[in-house]
């Protein structure tokens, strides 16, 4: 069975799907002011086989699912080598308290997934630099929006994308398939400290997951058990003091690691990212 399936290609390559609540004339209308000059997004018509049209209509309900919940805005981040438009919660501060919540033990539990952080950033500039990722299994913790997996996805990787929050890997999962990734990308809700994934990663990605004392021993744990013996941790923060305590652990649990800094502008401010790329010794 063959179907045709309508969509919109925009210039920076993410796809927006054409859905039956949206009416041809509304997408034909979405497009970019340049130079004063309106310019409509390319309507393209493609012949798709039906499992590919079901997934097309299935990331489309993600996307609705997500709308429903969130408002949602687009962010364009500016990498050495590309741009990547990402879909995300705006205006994050006004939901903060909303979302947060506590649990059984009164421990307060933030919605940090919301925010699109100036780490991920860094560690996107970082892998969009890095050749090495062609036809790597790559595991990801606390995806978030997806922005470090989409790019290593771009640069050849078969990514694992997993984050604790639902919410996170719907959107996720919706960036990674606008971005034309979905066939290098799989998606497991979990959370670092009780991992729940099988086999070993060449690469292991984290951003801002250090902020915390208490996370240290569960993330190296997961590096203990899940890195390839010449497989790398790719983690990135920004430029905390107590980075230094997470590192000496590291090297007492067996790791070396090498240091990378990146200024990046999530914002009109800079932010410094150390980015760490971890070993084994």
């Amino acid at each position: 069975m063959i179907d045709l399936v309508a969509f919109l290609r925009k210039s920076d390559g993410k796809i927006l799907p054409l859905t039956k609540e949206r009416s041809p004339r509304w997408w034909f209308e979405c497009g970019n002011v340049e130079g004063g000059i309106f310019k409509p997004f390319q309507l393209e018509i493609l012949l798709h086989s039906s499992s590919i049209h079901s997934t097309v209509m299935q990331n489309s309900d993600f996307l609705r699912q997500i709308e429903q919940r969130y408002p949602l805005t687009e962010r364009i981040i500016q990498l050495p080598s590309r741009q990547i438009s990402m879909t995300v919660v705006e205006e994050p501060d006004s939901l903060l308290e909303t979302l947060s919540r506590e649990d059984y033990n009164g421990t307060l539990h933030l919605p940090y997934w919301i925010y699109l952080w100036s780490s991920s950033i860094g560690l996107a500039n970082h892998l969009d630099l890095d050749g090495r990722l062609t036809g790597q299994r790559i595991l990801e913790v606390g995806c978030g929006f997806g922005l470090a997996g989409i790019v290593a996805c771009q640069q050849g990787g078969k990514v694992l994308f997993t984050d604790c929050e639902r919410d996170a890997l719907l959107l996720a999962r919706c960036n990674v398939w606008q971005h034309g990734c979905a066939d290098r990308a799989t998606f497991a809700q979990m959370d670092w400290n009780t991992p729940c994934v099988k086999g070993k990663f060449s690469f292991i990605l984290a951003s801002d997951v250090i902020y915390e004392e208490k996370n240290w021993q569960s993330l190296i744990s997961l590096f203990q058990k899940y890195l390839a013996a010449d497989g790398e941790a790719i983690v990135s923060e920004p430029s905390r003091t107590n980075a230094v305590e997470f590192l000496s652990l590291l090297e007492f649990c067996g790791f070396s690691h090498k240091k990378q800094v990146y200024v990046v502008f999530p914002e009109e401010h800079p932010s410094t990212i150390s980015v760490y790329c971890v070993n084994r010794n």
